[in-house]
């Protein structure tokens, strides 16, 4: 049992880690600017398959309806959850970095939700 959880905790990034992988820049504005681009490509992404999503039950009203509802819901969230880690990392250096991090990781998932479930 000790072995699992010790391999198992090998395998937890930090978010900070994350970050720095997602943009390993030496400087704080190169790493936010790569952070901030990063964000815009998975908003995009997400934006291409909602539309491809739109297109295909087009016909489907209360789909179309809930769809959009359940959207506004996730974006919701979305924002709470990042507004906390940002003010978690309030008074750090890296707060941009990490609330950058955190909308990324948030709009990948939502947008692999939306794959897996939409358009498989």
């Amino acid at each position: 049992m000790k072995k699992t959880v010790l391999f198992s905790l090998l395998f937890i990034v930090s978010p900070l880690t994350q970050a720095q992988a997602l943009c390993p820049m030496t400087t704080a504005d190169a790493r936010q600017a790569c952070l901030d681009e990063k964000l815009q490509s998975a908003i995009d992404e997400m934006v291409g398959d909602l539309t491809i999503i739109k297109q295909r039950h087009a016909e489907n009203g209360a789909l179309l309806k809930s769809l959009e509802l359940s959207q506004q819901t996730w974006d919701a969230y979305r924002k709470t959850q990042c507004l906390n880690v940002y003010q978690t990392w309030q008074n750090n250096a890296q707060q941009k970095a990490m609330t950058a991090s955190c909308a990324i990781e948030l709009t990948r998932q939502r947008n692999q939700f939306l794959q897996d479930y939409y358009l498989k």
